[in-house]
């Protein structure tokens, strides 16, 4: 609540109010607003179940007239004083307009305003994000993340000496986002704190806790002096009633017009479990388990992604710390308006029936002159185990998760670590328990199952099988041992086969050799040194048959030579012969006859008579 000496006053009809609101194009007062038109909502938490990291916006709403100047995009300051005191001046705000519309006579124009908190949540922060963290290794503290979020929207801290509780706790990168909501960043931080962000009435962003142990206690039955649970991990001193309620009285002097309310009470936190996901185990604290359980489920906060079970203890332990007692009873209350409530404030109601002690976890303000206030908290008796998570469309660097699974069919355990891409899963079925392991897209399988037409039956699944054994390793099968895989070895004392089948061995007997295998055996064997030494004689004795051979064909040429040879001479004999025989018989007796008719002629022409 803000301490001001306006506070009895504000509900007072006959204390006369004023709204002024100033913005660039100058200041609109009472005169140019509707009457009664403005409405004030804020909020920490607006879900049926409270949620811790809750941040959520506040707006004003109001109507105007006579003023011509737009005001879209504009920063407002909204401020009220009483009995025309303006040097007192009370803050309703600092807002930002985000519509200014004409109504449908076109006589005044509708504004809504909302606080800094909605450009946080709406604005993409990744490229801030990635400059924090810039790498893998990339590290930061709490407190300098938070810090460093609030420069980058040149927001001021309400109290910037303020400590949350796990400001020691160290960030990495754990996601590599192109795009991420401030929403989801101040939501995250806000929750592994176990607080709350609100921009407060002077535009300040406020690190919100909620009072604690905020019920009066008193003898009872149950409650002894120092009485602690002994699910807690120590005992816890200064519980000792009677002890005063902390809540703020309002409803007194008239000012309670209604309330509405639940039967139950939200009931004490007795654990804190952050998780990655639902059925994740992840971390509990107090490890021992409460007789009567109401856990608070922290899930998929990626700050916390990849921190391993020492790291997280502390974590929780001091979140656990700062919401364990926070007890109340949901309700709504309409009360006679007064602007220094806050939200967050925790308050005691008196009604006819019941106590009411609980918290303004959202309010709305209404009128000027007439203000009227309405308080109202949500929450359920005890916490889900099923929660919503904002963090689902963030893709993450590093996870760890323990899932465990158990239904009425199955039974299932599942440990992953995105950091290293690796996922080991055990399930057990009525008749069949499986386990899996998985590393990048590789996975090792192992089924153990029994079923009426198949029998009992042992898969195992995998790129690399080893088994060892001291002595002995069996295989019995019906008659086949089928290995099958890109390269096999076999290594033993007395033989071996390698990745390319090459067989070493003491001695074969009695085998046969077909396929393949004949040419890689005929090659083994042409390669021996024996095999070389007998082809190196039957070379030389090809060599040898090959010499006699050609001297053989040399010797018959030899004298098929000679033979032609006397043939030539016994022809040219011949010849000779029938040429002197044809001369003796026929030419020599032409020639002579010749002779002896020109000798004749000579003879003739000597003779008396006769010329030539």
């Amino acid at each position: 609540m803000i301490d001001s000496p306006l506070y009895e006053r504000f509900p007072k009809q006959s204390v006369d109010k004023q709204l002024e609101i100033d913005y660039d194009g100058g200041t609109i007062t009472n005169t140019e607003i509707f009457t009664e038109s403005m409405e004030l909502s804020e909020s920490l938490c607006s879900q049926s179940e409270l949620r811790f990291g809750s941040c959520e916006a506040s707006s004003i709403k109001f109507k105007i007239a006579n003023v011509f100047l737009p005001m879209f995009n504009n920063w407002i300051d909204v401020r009220m004083y009483l009995d025309q005191n303006s040097k007192e001046m009370f803050p309703i705000g600092r807002y930002k307009v985000f519509s200014d519309t004409p109504t449908a006579d076109r006589r005044w124009r509708d504004i809504v305003a909302y606080d800094v908190m909605y450009d946080i949540i709406n604005t993409d922060v990744a490229e801030w994000y990635n400059t924090v963290l810039p790498n893998d290794n990339s590290t930061v503290t709490m407190k300098a993340f938070r810090k460093s979020f609030l420069k980058n929207f040149d927001v001021d801290e309400a109290d910037p000496d303020a400590e949350l509780v796990n400001d020691n706790m160290v960030i990495t990168k754990t996601i590599d986002p192109s795009e991420l909501s401030g929403k989801d960043v101040i939501t995250a931080i806000c929750e592994i704190n176990g607080c709350f962000g609100h921009i407060d009435r002077n535009g300040k962003f406020q690190w919100l806790y909620l009072e604690q142990d905020i019920q009066g206690l008193y003898p009872a039955n149950d409650l002894y002096p120092d009485h602690a649970p002994d699910y807690l991990p120590q005992a816890e001193t200064g519980h000792l009633y009677p002890q005063d309620p902390k809540g703020i009285p309002i409803g007194r002097g008239g000012t309670y017009i209604s309330a509405q309310y639940d039967d139950y009470r939200v009931r004490t936190i007795n654990r804190v479990q952050i998780r990655k996901e639902e059925n994740d185990i992840g971390k509990l604290y107090p490890d021992k388990i409460p007789e009567i359980q109401n856990t608070y489920i922290i899930q998929d906060n990626f700050l916390v992604y990849g921190k391993t079970d020492e790291q997280l203890t502390p974590i929780a332990k001091n979140i656990f710390e700062k919401i364990k007692d926070i007890v109340y009873r949901p309700y709504e209350a309409e009360l006679q308006g007064n602007p220094c409530f806050e939200v967050g404030d925790p308050i005691r109601l008196v009604t006819r029936y019941e106590l009411i002690e609980s918290y303004i976890l959202e309010r709305h303000l209404k009128g000027i002159q007439a203000l009227k206030d309405t308080f109202s908290a949500k929450g359920v008796e005890r916490y889900s185990e099923k929660v919503n998570s904002v963090h689902k469309s963030i893709v993450q660097l590093r996870g760890k998760t323990n899932t465990l699974t158990r239904n009425v069919e199955e039974t299932r355990s599942e440990l992953k670590d995105t950091r290293e891409n690796l996922q080991s899963q055990i399930t057990q079925l009525a008749g069949q328990i499986i386990l899996k392991v998985d590393s990048n897209g590789d996975i090792v399988q192992v089924e153990l199952s029994a079923s009426a037409d198949k029998g009992s039956e042992f898969k195992v699944r995998a790129k690399n099988i080893s088994m060892t054994a001291d002595e002995t390793i069996n295989f019995m099968a019906g008659g086949n041992l089928n290995l099958t895989s890109k390269n096999i070895t076999i290594n033993s004392t007395n033989f071996s086969v390698d990745a390319q089948g090459n067989i070493q061995c003491r001695n074969i007997t009695a085998f046969s050799i077909s396929g393949n295998a004949v040419n890689q055996f005929n090659n083994t064997v042409s390669d021996s040194q024996a095999m070389q030494t007998a082809m190196q004689a039957i070379s030389m004795a090809q060599s040898a048959a090959s010499a006699a051979n050609s001297a053989a064909g040399t010797a018959q040429s030899a004298a098929d030579a000679a033979g032609s040879a006397a043939a030539q001479a016994q022809a040219t004999a011949d010849m000779a012969n029938t040429t002197v025989t044809n001369l003796n018989n026929t030419i020599i007796p032409k020639i002579n006859g010749w002779i002896n008719q020109i000798s004749s002629q000579l003879q003739a022409l000597g003779q008396p008579g006769i010329s030539g």
